[in-house]
């Protein structure tokens, strides 16, 4: 292998909108041939995060170790988040504090800009620390209004996916005002985010916890009420969150074709009943995080084709 093919294998994996087993693959080769040839941190820790995206979380772990040996970045960070949510097995709140602390004074407003969020969510939560609302009410307001001002910032990430944490951040904001009693803010904060994220999947598909947020974005809309009021003027694929709660049907056009996803109650073949199982194209998925992941048409992600569905209707019954 040579420089130029690797190079060329890593770049055909990330423009790639949905690649494939041979795709990875060659990221891979591609990967781990630069790794021992130049022993760049920034490739370890891009190699930790295809593994992430894989749920490889021991192959992940290595390589982020291997690039904090740099003090790299976002392996500081990355490192937290694996002790914090116990990717390898064990939680370690303790050890998540002291990464997110050391990526808090990095020279680097994305992966600083992570850490606090996550700092803010221990004292939210009391996790190693004292349980604190105040504070976490505080860098929650503070860290929102540096995201939606990049122009302050003095560094730029070198991967679009790997940006501010506008979303994580707008959902905790407007959990905030929706608990204040200013629904109209909360419920400007999650269009805002819901736009913002639905941009970001549509960009990167296979990062599994955009899903996650938009799921708790979309719930948190329908449990205030904003959804439907006026905010927003149709459904999208997102809305599937919520529809799935209970038995439906949902209809959408893509071009000329007319397309059909059913929440049913399924029965397994023992007798046990599984409640709102999703059919959308003859195959089953249990949750709608599952369909969102990997549900496709025409060989694309229902995620990137989510502003091209047209006339989405739900009809519960």
């Amino acid at each position: 292998m040579t420089d130029a093919e690797a190079k060329r294998f890593i770049n055909d994996y990330y423009y790639s909108p949905n690649p494939g087993e041979e795709e990875r693959f060659l990221f891979e080769e591609g990967m781990l041939y630069l790794i021992g040839k130049y022993h760049n941190p920034a490739y370890m820790s891009d190699l930790a995060f295809f593994y992430l995206e894989q749920r490889r979380h021991d192959l992940e772990l290595k390589y982020l170790e291997m690039a904090a040996e740099y003090n790299y970045p976002t392996a500081v960070e990355e490192l937290g988040f694996i002790w914090y949510y116990g990717q390898t097995g064990v939680v370690d709140y303790e050890k998540a504090y002291g990464y997110f602390l050391r990526g808090q004074e990095l020279d680097d407003d994305v992966v600083r800009s992570w850490s606090e969020c996550k700092l803010a969510d221990m004292y939210h939560r009391g996790y190693y620390v004292e349980k604190d609302e105040a504070r976490y009410k505080k860098m929650i307001e503070t860290l929102y209004a540096y995201c939606t001002n990049p122009g302050k910032m003095k560094s730029v990430y070198h991967y679009p996916e790997r940006c501010l944490p506008h979303s994580e951040v707008g959902v905790r904001l407007a959990r905030i005002r929706a608990e204040e009693g200013r629904v109209d803010e909360a419920a400007a904060l999650l269009h805002d985010t819901r736009i913002r994220l639905g941009e970001a999947i549509r960009n990167n598909p296979t990062w599994w916890g955009n899903i996650e947020v938009m799921d708790q974005v979309v719930t948190l809309e329908y449990k205030i009420g904003a959804a439907g009021a006026g905010v927003r003027t149709k459904l999208d694929i997102y809305d599937i969150f919520w529809m799935c709660e209970r038995e439906c049907t949902v209809a959408f056009l893509y071009g000329r074709r007319r397309f059909l996803i059913e929440v049913v109650a399924d029965e397994t073949s023992d007798g046990e009943v599984i409640k709102n199982v999703i059919k959308f194209d003859g195959k089953w998925f249990r949750t709608a995080r599952e369909l969102l992941e990997k549900a496709e048409i025409d060989g694309k992600k229902l995620t990137v084709l989510y502003d091209a569905m047209q006339d989405m209707e739900v009809n519960y019954g």
